[in-house]
């Protein structure tokens, strides 16, 4: 079962404490075959390395949020780095887990039952991420669980990806136009079926790392305000349009 999807983890090389938590959790969960990829520090590229790398507009896909850290385009480029290895290999799904995972729940137990058998789409990432404070609609209920179809979504410690949904992700955002976990954007420009279960199997690992928790959560607030003047904006703008159209 565990051999039906490649397993991908990322890691700061310098990241040492995350890395020996991430692996004691595959552990547990008896996951023996994975490929441990050297994440991209966004801070440590230098200008020219940017150039390359980064869309010299960014504005003009990211209109709800700031312009991107450095932090946040290494993470971006860190799962580009993981698409397209994944695209080249014989898996039609991958498994990604950031150094901060953490397993809920027994993972290979519910493995098939409750993901396997929702993995449906050619264009599909299923999240194992918590999703409460997000818009979803039910598709199936398994037992106590409750797979959903997911309007919006954060993070990316915790995903399944189909291979087309990563060559299209590749094809949008790189250069780097938006953060990682920009779904909504992936959902339009990608075609991407964006689905996750409740409760979620995965969460991060808030004890030992909470300083970037924090400021993940920070970023969260200040992405959904940003999402909610952009929408009434455009209400506002079709409104006059089409008062000028009569």
């Amino acid at each position: 079962m565990l051999d039906e999807f490649k397993v991908y983890i990322i890691n700061l090389k310098q990241s040492t404490e995350r890395k020996e938590s991430i692996l004691r959790e595959i552990s547990k969960q008896n996951i023996k075959s994975f490929e441990l990829i050297e994440a991209v520090d966004g801070n440590k590229l230098n200008n020219e390395e940017l150039n390359l790398c980064t869309f010299k507009n960014k504005k003009n896909y990211n209109p709800w949020g700031p312009k991107l850290t450095y932090s946040q385009i290494g993470c971006a480029l860190s799962h580009i780095k993981i698409y397209k290895d994944f695209i080249n290999s014989k898996y039609e799904y991958a498994l990604i887990l950031e150094d901060d995972a953490i397993f809920l729940d027994n993972f290979t137990l519910n493995l098939q039952k409750f993901i396997l058998n929702n993995l449906k789409f050619k264009k599909q990432i299923f999240l194992l991420s918590e999703l409460k404070e997000f818009l979803k609609t039910p598709i199936d209920n398994i037992e106590k669980y409750e797979v959903v179809r997911v309007t919006n979504a954060f993070f990316t410690h915790s995903y399944f990806i189909s291979k087309e949904a990563a060559r299209s992700i590749i094809e949008f955002n790189y250069p780097i136009k938006t953060w990682a976990d920009n779904f909504v954007l992936f959902k339009i420009y990608c075609g991407i079926e964006l689905t996750g279960l409740n409760p979620y199997l995965l969460d991060q690992n808030k004890k030992e790392f909470n300083s970037t928790i924090e400021l993940q959560k920070k970023f969260k607030k200040h992405f959904l305000l940003k999402r909610f003047l952009y929408k009434i904006k455009n209400k506002i703008l079709k409104h006059f349009l089409s008062f000028d159209g009569h």
